[in-house]
């Protein structure tokens, strides 16, 4: 496996990709091809994998996936994947956001009670997966038409698809994790757990019984990006969250999500978000005022 630092950023591709809170590609990679850098979308990812071999990393996690694996991967949760094993892999991506899940239709999906909080893995047997894949077959179709039709069909074909799953997927029995790779689950808790705090390189490898200098390279290797790197991630994401669900001063988000300075707060918001945290909160308050306006949402594809 090819191993490299990875700064973690929103997908470059996020801007417009959802067109009425939908997107669905299909495509072939080989052993060669490689993600510069780990990612996070502000949407929902169903990754599936019709051919081939695939490892994911999420969180320190390591999660490898087969032949008819499905992947569910919630909004913010970073990632990235390699190829592995077998020349060719096939795979569809679905993007969404919460848009077209209605109250009615999440009560229906069992499947979500567990990707809401982080990545799941799900299986689909052989006898549906000509089923699943023509639905995907079909939504790339009507997507790639770009009308009002296709739109439409969208709307019915994508809950439909979703229901089928609930019924016919499963999980699959999780193998041992490697000690090295628990070690760095284990770190990656302590980071979510002490974010606000002054965390250290060697607090952190401590906290995962591992010497400093092995455990940054292990960390680069099994997480996907440098421990500085990604604990500004953490620290960003709650502070985002922060910026959404609260009125407190910027100065006083930035001290509670670990910033010592306002400015370098501002700064590093700015590059991962792409905007100041004022104009952020802003944005987000825009957002609910015309959702509150809109009365209950509509599913819309």
């Amino acid at each position: 496996m090819q191993t490299t630092t990875r700064e973690i950023r929103p997908s470059s591709r996020d801007a417009g990709r959802l067109r009425n809170h939908f997107n669905i590609d299909k495509k072939r990679r080989t052993n060669q091809h490689f993600q510069p850098h780990a990612h996070y979308h502000p949407f929902y990812e169903f990754f599936y994998l019709m051919k081939g071999h695939c490892r994911f990393f999420l969180h320190g996690a390591s999660v490898e996936l087969n032949a008819g694996d499905l992947l569910i991967i919630p909004p913010g949760q970073y990632h990235y994947n390699v190829y592995e094993k077998e020349p060719i892999h096939d795979r569809f991506a679905l993007y969404f956001d919460d848009h077209v899940l209605t109250k009615d239709l999440r009560e229906q999906l069992p499947l979500f009670a567990e990707a809401d909080a982080s990545a799941a893995i799900f299986h689909v047997s052989k006898d549906v997966r000509p089923i699943v894949q023509d639905y995907f077959e079909h939504m790339l179709s009507y997507y790639r038409e770009a009308s009002s039709f296709g739109d439409v069909m969208l709307s019915y074909m994508f809950p439909a698809f979703l229901l089928y799953l609930s019924r016919h997927v499963y999980e699959p029995e999780l193998k041992e994790t490697a000690p090295v790779t628990a070690a760095m689950q284990d770190a990656v808790k302590y980071i979510h757990e002490n974010y606000a705090e002054n965390i250290t390189l060697e607090g952190a490898a401590a906290s995962a019984g591992l010497a400093p200098t092995y455990f940054s390279r292990k960390f680069k290797e099994i997480v996907g990006t440098g421990f500085r790197d990604y604990l500004t991630f953490v620290r960003l994401r709650e502070a985002a969250s922060l910026l959404r669900k609260t009125h407190l001063p910027i100065s006083e988000v930035a001290r509670r999500c670990g910033f010592n300075s306002s400015n370098y707060f501002g700064d590093a918001f700015r590059s991962a978000y792409g905007m100041p945290p004022r104009q952020y909160r802003q944005s987000e308050d825009e957002v609910f005022m015309l959702s509150q306006q809109d009365g209950n949402p509509k599913v819309s594809l």
